[in-house]
C-alpha cells in the first residue's frame, strides 16, 4: 500500500498565505521591556549602549525613524538628546527599540549666585572654576533650602550666595544655598 504524501512544493501556498495575511493584518511579535542606563550613545549609528537594571553586561539598543522617544512627562526627544547616566525604559524587538522612555539624569552645577530674575522665575549662577553664566529655571516644585536644611524662597537668594544645584536641562529641581554672611 502506498501512503500519499504531499510534495514539498505543495505546502508552500498555504505557508505564504498565512504569512502574507500576518504581515498585512499588522500582526507583530511582542515587544520586549528592558529597563537600564544609557552607557553610551552614537546617533550616527543610531545606537545606544545600555546597561540593564540589575546586571553589568551592556547590551546595544538600535533606533530607527519609528522609534518614539520621550520623557516620562511626554516631552518629545530625538537620541542626541540621550545622556550618559540617564534611565530608559524600553520597548524593543530584537534590539530595534519602538518606544523610549526617558528619565534624565540629574546635573550638578555649583557656583555664585550672581542675580536673580525680577519675576523671581529664574536666576543666574557663576560656575565654580570657570567665568561661565549659567540661567537656571525655577519651578513652583524646585526645592530651596539652606546647607542646614531650612526652607527658603527665591527671592531670598543674594548676590554671591553659594549654591548647589540638581537640574535637568537647567530646569531646577533641588538648590542648596550656603548664604553668604552678612558683612
Amino acid at each position: 500500500m502506498n501512503a500519499h504524501r504531499p510534495a514539498p512544493l505543495a505546502i508552500l501556498p498555504g505557508l505564504a498565505l498565512t504569512v502574507l495575511f500576518a504581515a498585512s493584518s499588522g500582526f507583530a511579535p511582542p515587544a520586549e521591556e528592558l529597563s537600564g542606563f544609557v552607557k553610551s550613545v552614537d546617533a550616527p549609528a543610531k545606537k545606544i549602549v545600555v546597561t540593564p537594571t540589575g546586571k553589568e553586561k551592556s547590551v546595544d539598543v538600535t533606533v530607527d525613524a519609528n522609534t518614539v522617544i520621550e520623557t516620562s512627562a511626554g516631552k518629545s526627544l530625538v537620541l542626541k538628546d540621550l545622556k550618559a547616566g540617564d534611565g530608559l525604559g524600553i520597548a524593543h524587538v530584537g534590539g530595534l527599540a519602538s518606544k523610549i522612555i526617558v528619565n534624565a539624569k540629574l546635573s550638578e552645577l555649583t557656583g555664585h549666585v550672581k542675580s536673580v530674575a525680577a519675576n523671581l522665575k529664574s536666576f543666574v549662577v557663576t560656575e565654580t572654576g570657570t567665568t561661565t553664566d549659567v540661567t537656571v529655571v525655577v519651578k513652583p516644585d524646585t526645592t530651596i533650602a539652606t546647607t542646614d536644611a531650612k526652607k527658603i524662597e527665591l527671592k531670598e537668594l543674594k548676590k554671591g550666595d553659594g549654591v548647589g544645584i540638581s537640574h535637568v536641562n537647567s530646569v531646577a529641581s533641588k538648590i542648596v544655598v550656603n548664604v553668604k554672611s552678612v558683612e
